[in-house]
């Protein structure tokens, strides 16, 4: 009987090394293909030469194993795998299935766990298993029925290699490596036993049993003592370098027989990677013709399948390494599942029961990192799925791809990208989005915004969504009798100075007493006919002195004080925890910035008592602090960064006050720069930045318009590279539609080319605040992220602009504040660097600055 041959190909193993061997390579649109392109090409040329009844692909599962619980530091030193390296893991699965390949994995095992089962199950006189891998660990499984083959380098891994790499046997080569360890897998082995050592006591002794009984025995002092002290650590070290054999493996050996692929398949995943090369490779090994490739959009609608059984739909995405899921919530519970392992076949469930069931079946994928989750709203979808791990979300990817310019909801991103409004009826929608997006996101240079930017904040925020901040309830309804009593105040004198009663807060009204009734100047109509009364309007008639103009206002001001915060929060306050859980949007600005609701966090004003108070509101738990880390003058050190302003980066590198140089270029040196000099100059520095033109800012100031002018032109004098900054990105902005962040974000610019005036002016104000706001935005996502990694003695609470709350044991206080300023002013590297402000107190809004 002739002797069948069994290949086992070590799939991330063979990834690897073909990575590196083309690190380089992409598609047009940016994608890396390198580690695939040398997969499909090295397998490809070994299936011409080599036989192989049976065949198989043997994936690492991605997760944790029973190594880990033995040695806690397992693997502890492994760099995290480049990124474009991990981008091949999904495509690498899609053209495993595309050949029709079997793959296996198994949770909570290695890969080469589930190799040395196979070995063992089906090695035989009759089988020959030929493992395709240069894992030395494999090495171990060597005998007269298992070979172990490099395909790179085209060279069988035979006995007498092991002998001559590692001074042994292979059946020699377990207890050899127990005592020189692993240092690529942070085992530790014996201190200072090396290769040639380890091979002449093995050799010598039989074996490390043998070894560590005769340990008196050993002829050189330091060796004998390291030997007896770490004996413990090479019995260690040999159990987590010995490979399981008994692996839970469905199935026999014909499951794995070599089977025919489909051309239509193959040659689509070749084209949807470019790797159109490998045409004629792939024709041969499917022994067909070339022939005109088809289109790689054969996915379509009428070729979908709904698959049936839980099981079957959960391999499948295993093989694919894809699983889409979106979910749809009714009255806190899940409702309907829709999911999908490729483009083509999906998997629904509606009833609770079903739900339930999925839930339970799906959650070791959700928790694996080798089966990449594609999901709309992955915040929202963690409050049901925690652990959510390996995800990409394809609502933060459009925003990624489009930072300001279009809605991210579901109907308009199926518009914007498939051509046409496509309802949830299954998942396979989501993995189409997903490939359209993905490629879009590489063909503009967005992917690492996405990837180092947008996605890792996405369980960071929703960390700070779950944990929420404790409030004082007692404090709010105080502060509100307050603010009713200012407010009934302020009626009354706005009633008397206005000499008659009316509805404060009705426009109309408001329009028709100020300027119909009392007879004020500078009335605006709007286009319905009816006056202005917006706060631009009110403030400028305040600036003339109209007093009841300043009433309104204050009105204004503390009526949106008590129904907005004061009264609000007390009834957003969770009867369960005690505490307010704002709700971030990561995709609701056009800078990148963070927004909050329920309650608006934001809005707070910061440099008011009234502001002051309502913060005191947000307290720490008994025995905790509040620690407050902030930016100090962020936006003008990026302004000085991306604009070059040779002034500001002189004065900052100096320690000097920003506010106060500028007033000294202004008003001239002979003036004594006093408080409201510098309060001038620090409006113009941060009103330059909002593109405020002379009207604004005289407004802003309380003088002339021919004084701002003649302030504005003095400033533009000395800092000239902020007016050629401002001139440049506006023009960049008319050509392209966007402006760029410092971190390579685009920020659409609306409006920008508009006909209308009124409408252009805004946005050219927008484009020249957007680089300068978006990089902030990013530096603070970069922040989070780093210090959500390494914060363990505290609980981040809040992300305000350029702010970070965290809540923390009064022990640990001194620690944390010096983690946080260490995190957060080593986030980005500028030419000139970051500083943070550090604060602690009982209360948000009486906290006292430290020095860390």
């Amino acid at each position: 009987m002739e002797k069948k041959s069994f290949v086992i190909v070590d799939a991330y193993g063979f990834l690897f090394r073909a990575y590196y061997a083309l690190p380089g390579l992409s598609t047009s649109y940016n994608f890396p293909v390198g580690g695939v392109y040398g997969f499909i090409n090295i397998l490809l040329k070994h299936l011409s030469f080599h036989d192989a009844d049976y065949l198989v692909v043997v994936f690492d599962s991605g997760s944790k194993n029973f190594r880990h619980t033995m040695y806690s530091e397992y693997k502890t030193n492994r760099p995290k795998a480049p990124e474009d390296l991990s981008l091949q893991c999904a495509p690498l699965r899609e053209a495993v299935e595309a050949f029709n390949i079997v793959s296996e994995e198994v949770l909570n095992y290695e890969a080469d766990d589930v190799i040395a089962t196979l070995c063992t199950k089906y090695a035989s006189s009759n089988v020959g298993v030929r493992i395709l891998s240069a894992d030395k660990d494999l090495l171990q499984l060597l005998n007269d029925n298992v070979q172990v083959y490099d395909p790179i380098k085209s060279r069988y891994l035979t006995n007498e290699y092991v002998l001559e790499k590692f001074g042994v046997s292979s059946d020699k080569l377990l207890d050899a490596m127990a005592l020189t360890g692993d240092a690529s897998d942070n085992i530790p082995g014996v201190p200072s036993i090396g290769v040639k050592t380890a091979a002449k006591l093995i050799n010598e002794f039989g074996s490390l049993d043998n070894v560590l009984n005769s340990v008196e025995q050993v002829a050189q002092k330091k060796c004998r003592d390291m030997l007896t002290e770490y004996a413990d650590r090479a019995i260690l070290s040999r159990d987590l370098i010995s490979l399981c054999h008994d692996v839970e493996v469905e199935g026999d050996l014909e499951k794995y027989a070599k089977r025919v692929p489909d051309p239509v398949k193959l040659m689509a995943f070749l084209e949807k990677y470019e790797l159109t090369s490998l045409e004629g490779k792939v024709a041969k090994y499917c022994k067909m013709v070339a022939a005109p490739i088809q289109s790689s959009e054969v996915v379509k609608k009428e070729n979908e399948k709904c698959i049936d059984k839980l099981e079957e739909f959960l391999e499948q995405c295993q093989r694919s390494g894809l699983l889409g899921l979106y979910i749809e919530v009714e009255q806190g519970f899940i409702s309907t599942i829709f999911a999908a392992c490729d483009e083509t076949r999906s998997f629904t469930v509606s009833s609770p029961e079903k739900v339930q069931k999925f839930v339970a079946a799906v959650t070791p994928i959700l928790h694996s990192d080798s089966v990449l989750k594609v999901v709309y709203d992955a915040k929202s979808m963690m409050q049901f799925f925690p652990e959510l791990r390996a995800f990409d979300d394809i609502m933060i990817m459009s925003y990624s791809l489009d930072t300001g310019h279009h809605d991210h909801g579901f109907d308009s991103m199926s518009q914007r990208h498939l051509g046409q409004i496509f309802g949830i009826t299954n998942g396979c929608i989501l993995i189409r989005l997903h490939r359209v997006i993905m490629r879009k996101l590489f063909s503009a240079k967005l992917y690492t915004v996405y990837y180092t930017l947008e996605r890792p904040l996405v369980p960071v925020i929703y960390e700070l969504e779950k944990t929420g901040i404790k409030i004082d309830t007692e404090l709010l309804k105080q502060l509100s009798d307050e603010f009713s009593l200012s407010i009934s105040n302020l009626e009354e004198e706005i009633f008397g100075l206005a000499g008659c009663k009316f509805n404060i807060a009705s426009s109309q009204q408001l329009g028709k007493v100020l300027f119909e009734h009392m007879r004020i100047g500078g009335a605006k109509k709007m286009p319905s006919g009816s006056y202005c009364t917006n706060a631009e309007v009110l403030t400028a008639l305040a600036l003339d002195g109209v007093e009841v103009a300043d009433k309104i206002l204050k009105w204004r001001h503390f009526t949106k004080l008590k129904s907005t915060y004061t009264d609000a929060l007390v009834r957003q306050v969770d009867a369960n925890t005690g505490r307010v859980h704002t709700k971030y949007s990561m995709t609701a600005t056009a800078t990148g910035r963070l927004s909050s609701s329920n309650p608006n966090l934001q809005n707070i004003p910061i440099r008011s008592k009234d502001g002051e108070k309502i913060r005191s509101a947000f307290i720490a738990e008994k025995g905790h602090k509040l620690i407050a880390a902030d930016y100090s003058q962020m936006e003008l050190k990026i302004l000085a960064h991306i604009a070059d302003v040779k002034a500001f980066r002189q004065a900052f590198a100096e320690g000097l006050d920003i506010h106060v140089v500028t007033a000294q270029q202004i008003f001239g040196e002979y003036y004594e720069i006093d408080y409201e000099l510098r309060r001038r100059a620090k409006s113009i520095n941060f009103g330059i930045i909002y593109g405020m033109g002379s009207y604004g800012l005289a407004r802003n100031i309380g003088i002339s318009r021919r004084e701002a002018s003649e302030y504005v032109e003095q400033y533009f004098q000395y800092y000239p590279e902020i007016k050629r900054y401002m001139e440049t990105t506006k023009a960049y902005a008319k050509k392209h539609g966007y402006t760029i962040t410092a971190f390579g974000r685009k920020c659409f610019i609306e409006g920008i080319n508009s006909p209308k005036r009124a409408l252009s002016s805004v946005a050219e104000r927008a484009a020249i605040n957007a680089p300068i706001q978006g990089t902030a935005a990013d530096i603070v996502k970069k922040a989070m992220v780093r210090l959500q990694d390494r914060l363990t003695q505290g609980t981040m609470l809040l992300q305000v602009h350029d702010e970070l709350l965290v809540e923390v044991p009064e022990e640990h206080v001194l620690s944390v504040a010096r983690l946080m300023k260490e995190v957060m002013e080593s986030a980005v590297v500028f030419s000139l660097p970051l500083d943070v402000n550090i604060s602690v107190g009982d209360n948000w809004g009486d906290m006292v600055e430290i020095e860390v």
